[in-house]
């Protein structure tokens, strides 16, 4: 498995690999949904994320979702939502 595709889970207590989806090779041009988990300060991390964006890449568009709590997986209709409007999630974790 090449190295980039190669990610971690810290929840687990062992760590297992796990296999994500294929990165594009850019952002222009593309929808970039940034999706807020409800955790403390995540939107300070995703505040600076779309800064970065918009000044290295030229994304179509920035969109900003929030999931109504962190304790629980986004709901159905929310994920719906990303999936038709976006090319990209990138979600944000913090405390």
């Amino acid at each position: 498995m090449p190295k980039d595709d190669l990610y971690l889970d810290p929840t687990d207590s062992v760590a297992v690999p796990r296999k994500t989806a294929q990165r594009p090779a850019t952002l222009d041009g593309k929808v970039v949904t940034l999706l807020d988990i409800s955790k403390a300060k995540g939107d300070h991390l995703l505040d600076r994320i779309e800064e970065l964006l918009r000044e290295r890449a030229k994304p179509k568009a920035i969109l900003r979702r929030k999931k109504p709590t962190f304790a629980r997986p986004a709901p159905d209709d929310l994920r719906q939502q990303i999936l038709k409007e976006s090319h990209v999630v990138i979600e944000g974790l913090a405390d």
